[in-house]
Formats: C-alpha cells, structure tokens, sequence
C-alpha cells in the first residue's frame, strides 16, 4: 500500500492509496468488489487504486474497502469450510 499526494493537473491536490492484495482467492475477492472499485488482477495480485481530495474521506474509503474486503474473505472462507 502507498499514500501519495496526487496532483494530477488539478488545482487542489487529491489523496491517493495505491493498494496491492494477494490471496489464495484472490478471483472472488475481486468479483465481491466489481460494484464498488475498478481493480486489476494480475500475477495473482488484486489491485486498485482509491482517490479522494481531502486524507479524511481518504481514510473513510479506506475503511470501507478494507470492511468490504475483510466481510469476503470471511464468506468465502465459511463456504469453503461447509464444502469440504
């Protein structure tokens, strides 16, 4: 993960978290996020990038994916316990 400042050509800078995930289900992980984040799998690598113009709605994004992420990984985990 990197926070960088990004100026990007705009007047005001924006926030920007560069974040880089690995995962046995990595492929799931990336369909339970479809709806909420653009996001690149590559290499067995998930990644995305999360831009907001002030650190607090950066934080609060942030969060949230992070939330999104933790809730899957949760499901596909019990799912794959009430399979084997």
């Amino acid at each position: 993960m990197r926070i960088l400042p990004n100026y990007g050509g705009a007047s005001m800078p924006s926030w920007l978290v560069q974040v880089s995930l690995e995962s046995t289900d990595v492929t799931a992980l990336q369909a339970s996020l479809s709806t909420e984040i653009d996001s690149n799998l590559e290499e067995g690598k998930l990644s995305f990038n999360i831009t907001e113009k002030n650190p607090a709605d950066l934080r609060a994004m942030w969060n949230t994916r992070m939330r999104g992420i933790e809730a899957s990984e949760s499901a596909i985990n019990l799912l794959k316990g009430h399979n084997s």
